[in-house]
């Protein structure tokens, strides 16, 4: 179904470097994202046109106000900033930023863009730490080491407060970049990710064991066969 969809609203990147190609949408990636911002919600029947309605009101009908997406779409408005968040980190509303303050969604600036092109490979290509970020970028005025550490963490969480970039999390006390990629990554090797057999709730099992449903508590057990 979401062919269609990609091929209607996909674009050229406006942006100075090559975008990451796309990723595919389900109500199930959708799901596990959600889990990484620490959200657990259901399966939805209603998940595919809600995404539809949400990329038409941004994409073609350039809607701003969050409230007025979210009724179109039939979402709450924590809701749709939710499913925005997962659109843009599926590359496919890429060049929009959310503005939590104002409730709207708006085309990112020159600044963003400016920022976003110097870290756009180490965020979603190479998933680099703030240090070997640091250690990359240009030192036009010979800074020392800690200084454009500090710099670099500033530029990120600008980008992160704004919902520029999304897929990762940022530990402030420790100064450091939780990648969504890399994290559901290390906890397939020990953790299946399955359908609650009762309520179809996504439950993270032991691989070979089983786990405890937290929608209905429901027993549910590895059926994966060992496959990620």
């Amino acid at each position: 179904m979401f062919n269609i969809f990609k091929k209607l609203f996909k674009n050229k990147s406006k942006l100075g470097f090559k975008k990451k190609k796309e990723g595919i949408i389900s109500d199930w990636s959708y799901q596990r994202f959600c889990g990484f911002y620490d959200t657990r919600i259901f399966p939805d029947l209603e998940f595919d046109n809600k995404i539809k309605k949400i990329i038409h009101c941004v994409k073609d009908k350039h809607l701003e106000r969050l409230d007025e997406i979210a009724q179109e779409s039939n979402c709450t408005v924590e809701e749709t900033v939710m499913k925005i968040r997962y659109l843009k980190n599926k590359r496919i509303l890429d060049d929009i930023f959310i503005d939590n303050i104002n409730r709207v969604v708006k085309k990112c600036t020159l600044e963003d863009t400016k920022i976003l092109e110097k870290y756009y490979t180490m965020l979603y290509v190479d998933h680099f730490s703030i240090d070997e970020m640091a250690q990359r970028v240009p030192n036009f005025h010979n800074k020392p080491f800690p200084i454009i550490k500090e710099d670099v963490y500033k530029d990120i969480k600008y980008l992160y407060d704004r919902c520029v970039v999304n897929g990762i999390k940022l530990d402030d006390y420790r100064k450091e970049i939780i990648y969504y990629t890399v994290e559901k990554h290390k906890k397939a090797l020990t953790y299946a990710t399955v359908n609650c057999t009762k309520c179809g709730a996504l439950v993270d099992v032991s691989r070979g064991g089983n786990g405890r449903c937290d929608y209905c508590g429901s027993l549910v057990e590895d059926n994966t066969d060992g496959k990620f």
